[in-house]
């Protein structure tokens, strides 16, 4: 996996458990319920967007 690719999954990763951190911690409902679905949504698209790419160079390479 290049590096490039990697610093970007890092970093969709950070920004997504910063919205679910935040989420948990707001007292406004309406702006936790929002930063929560964007931060776990965020988290399972970044690991998805991780194992195709992964799964995509090694079949490239073969």
């Amino acid at each position: 996996m290049r590096m490039g690719t990697l610093l970007l999954i890092i970093a969709g990763m950070l920004l997504s458990i910063s919205f679910l951190v935040f989420g948990v911690l707001t007292n406004a409902e309406v702006t936790s319920i929002v930063a929560q679905v964007i931060g776990f949504s965020g988290m399972v698209f970044t690991l998805l967007y991780g194992l195709l790419i992964t799964r995509t160079a090694t079949e490239t390479t073969e």
